[in-house]
């Protein structure tokens, strides 16, 4: 009805998990990564937990947007079920018969359709909406699941999506073998005001195709103060909002709107978290009105005054804006106060500190470890970094992507036509000498590995990028976290095989000819049979370059070789000066 007036395309706030409209909070944000990391690193048992209406179902559709092509999904969106009802959905999901079949029977056939899969290298992958409400043997039947495995990894991962309840559920004492099993947790925040603000923008620039101010600042600040930063109840005020702009041929919602529209929501009992003005309102007038009960006594001026108290006080619970007072949590440039424990003490307010009282001192930056930094960034949001800055380097466009899986980082260097040397075992001065930008696999406090690209060294500084807050780290403080394990983009510019050695022939082979003559090391003819005469040249170039001098053109060889051969142009190195 209001699109067409407002210019858009589509209603922006429909309640549908639609995940083109997903905004990723950095609550939203990590627990995709949390998702991504955990079906990557084949865990067994993941579960994320938030409350009604914060994007559980729109952040799992996005997810299964994400997961790698080839990947077989159950998805349970309704598991109100028993164990053995639980049991035949998942099989009929996986497409398996299970009319007339028993529990023995369904187990063996899903076993045996497991097993084929990781045959084929596929993943199986179940999620399980809702899923605070499964009865407790659904949930044995769940943890029988997982022991399907062979001797290496799990042959079904499973993701447990609920309402804070799951996260109670699940600490009950008989179900610690299934919690101990839970390898990944997260648990779904509220959007803060500044995240509130950016996620009513995204989501009418994805249904007007541009960006468009349809709401006024006073107004975001008022959709966040009535529904708390759920995405949920955004969208209805939102929505209704719109409409009512509509209606009064307002091309932008202003305050006022918004707060009709939220009266009406309240008054028609539309949702409980709209009521909170309702009972600030009801609370201050009954502490005034329980005072002036009890001040028969107050002579007529003070009464007067009590009243014109009484005024002050409900304007200011339900309208700060007509008094001019504005409330620091809801300030745009300020966002929201810090948050503090449940059961931690009361701070009284600043304006009730002595007047001598020095200010608060902030104590300076101090840049974090390498650990905590690497705690501090999700796997795939450092993944995404990484491979930026690989393509940066090459001088290709950067994705742009704010998460990827290692696979999907692989990919997209595949299809840029790179090729990716897998590494074991280096010393760190072995990996300088490859000289190139390398993707190191770096264990953070978490004990989660993250992807992270060294981009430099320079004396006992290390250079890296995917990280947040640190950048350049002590050799020797990366030394502690690296494996020896790297990957290392590089361009194959001949498109030659893999290997080229003693007895193969053809235009690769002439190609290589051609090569070693240019650097000085061969003097036969380019006749396109590696014979014993190119062999050797090609062990004098290795021993020239500080290569094992095996006579094999590998990786290694055509890395030096392509580095050597002027025609190909400059490529990024890792130390400094060379």
């Amino acid at each position: 009805m209001y699109t067409q007036f407002f210019g858009l395309r589509e209603k922006p706030f429909s309640l549908s998990p639609d995940p083109r409209y997903l905004y990723l909070s950095d609550s939203h944000r990590e627990a995709l990564a949390h998702l991504l990391y955990g079906i990557e690193q084949g865990e067994g048992f993941i579960a994320i937990t938030g409350e009604v209406g914060t994007g559980k179902t729109t952040l799992c559709r996005t997810l299964l947007e994400r997961i790698e092509p080839g990947t077989e999904v159950a998805f349970i969106f309704n598991p109100q079920l028993s164990g053995f009802e639980l049991l035949q959905s998942i099989a009929a999901e996986l497409g398996l018969e299970t009319e007339d079949r028993n529990r023995r029977e369904i187990n063996e056939a899903l076993n045996r359709f497991l097993l084929a899969k990781r045959r084929e290298g596929r993943r199986v992958l179940l999620i399980i909406d809702e899923a605070q409400v499964l009865e407790r043997e659904a949930l044995e039947q769940v943890r029988l699941l997982s022991n399907l495995e062979t001797s290496t990894s799990k042959l079904i991962q499973i993701i447990l999506i609920g309402q804070p309840e799951l996260d109670t559920v699940l600490e009950a004492p008989d179900l610690r073998q299934l919690r101990q099993r839970i390898t990944v947790r997260w648990r779904l925040q509220p959007l803060t005001p500044a995240e509130s603000r950016e996620y009513v923008r995204h989501r009418i620039r994805i249904a007007a195709g541009e960006p468009r101010e349809l709401f006024t600042e006073g107004a975001l600040r008022e959709i966040h103060r009535h529904s708390h930063g759920v995405p949920r109840l955004i969208n209805l005020l939102c929505d209704r909002s719109l409409l009512a702009g509509f209606g009064a041929t307002a091309h932008q919602v202003g305050l006022g709107l918004v707060t009709q529209v939220e009266r009406e929501l309240r008054v028609g009992g539309s949702h409980d978290s709209l009521t909170d003005d309702a009972y600030h309102r009801k609370s201050a007038w009954k502490r005034v009105s329980d005072w002036l009960g009890k001040g028969t006594w107050l002579a007529p001026a003070a009464t007067v005054a009590a009243v014109l108290l009484a005024v002050i006080l409900i304007l200011a619970s339900v309208a700060p804006d007509v008094l001019g007072l504005e409330s620091p949590t809801l300030d745009p440039e300020v966002g929201a106060p810090p948050q503090v424990a449940a059961d931690a003490e009361a701070t009284p307010p600043a304006a009730l500190a002595p007047v001598e009282s020095p200010p608060p001192t902030r104590s300076p930056a101090v840049q974090p470890d390498l650990r905590t930094a690497l705690s501090r960034v999700s796997p795939a949001a450092a993944t995404a970094r990484s491979l930026d800055g690989v393509l940066s380097a090459w001088g290709v466009q950067p994705l742009g992507a704010e998460l990827l899986s290692t696979r999907e980082a692989e990919s997209t260097l595949a299809a840029e036509g790179f090729s990716v040397l897998e590494v074991k075992g280096l010393s760190l001065a072995e990996l300088a000498s490859i000289d190139r930008p390398a993707l190191l696999m770096l264990r953070g406090l978490d004990e989660a590995s993250r992807l992270v690209l060294l981009t430099r060294i320079e004396g006992v500084t290390a250079h890296l990028l995917g990280l947040e807050g640190v950048s350049e780290v002590p050799v020797d403080e990366l030394l502690g976290q690296w494996d020896g394990a790297a990957k290392i983009p590089w361009r194959d510019f001949a498109s030659l095989p893999e290997t080229l050695r003693l007895g193969m022939s053809g235009d690769s082979v002439q190609w290589l000819q051609r090569a070693l003559e240019d650097v000085g090391v061969y003097a036969g003819e380019f006749s396109g049979n590696f014979d014993a005469e190119t062999e050797a040249s090609v062990r004098t170039f290795q021993a020239r370059v500080g290569l094992h001098d095996d006579g094999h053109v590998g990786p290694l060889t055509k890395i030096r070789l392509y580095e050597i051969l002027e025609r190909y142009g400059d490529e990024p190195r890792l130390r400094s000066g060379s």
